[in-house]
């Protein structure tokens, strides 16, 4: 069952002997290694390429499970649907952040996806106590110091 779909395109890629489909903009909000169904329309028509999403800090490559593209494609343009399982996930902002933003009145609704995802996993790195305590001081005087 499929929730979401997206229109993607992109370059085909050969990559340590397999052939990858690389994205022209990063998906956000979804789940990286999550594997899901690509309907590919270009170079070639395969109504259900099974895929698996990784998503880098700067890139989303799609990789093929099970039947490879050939080699022949690879340095072409691609497009199609891709198929998602579930829609995009927004970041879901920490109870002690979102405390500590609101005493400092800082807002966290501005972010963009890249802020989000970088500060998000910066702190989600730290267990409750002295490091996380500091990380969240560190994110709001970076947000604070925006406003």
């Amino acid at each position: 069952m499929h929730t979401d779909e997206l229109t993607v395109h992109g370059s085909l890629e050969h990559r340590e002997g397999l052939v990858l489909l690389f994205v022209d903009e990063r998906l956000n909000g979804y789940d990286t290694f999550l594997s899901t169904t690509l309907c590919l329309d270009h170079p070639v028509r395969l109504p259900e390429l099974p895929v698996r999403i990784l998503t880098f800090d700067d890139v989303t490559v799609l990789s093929p499970l099970g039947l490879a593209l050939p080699r022949t494609h690879a340095g072409r343009a691609w497009s199609g649907t891709l198929r998602m399982p579930h829609g995009s996930r927004v970041p879901t902002i920490p109870d002690d952040l979102a405390l500590a933003a609101a005493e400092a009145g800082v807002d966290t609704n501005g972010w963009t996806p890249v802020e989000a995802r970088q500060l998000l996993s910066f702190l989600r790195e730290a267990v409750p106590g002295p490091v996380r305590t500091e990380r969240i001081g560190m994110i709001i005087a970076t947000l604070a110091d925006r406003s």
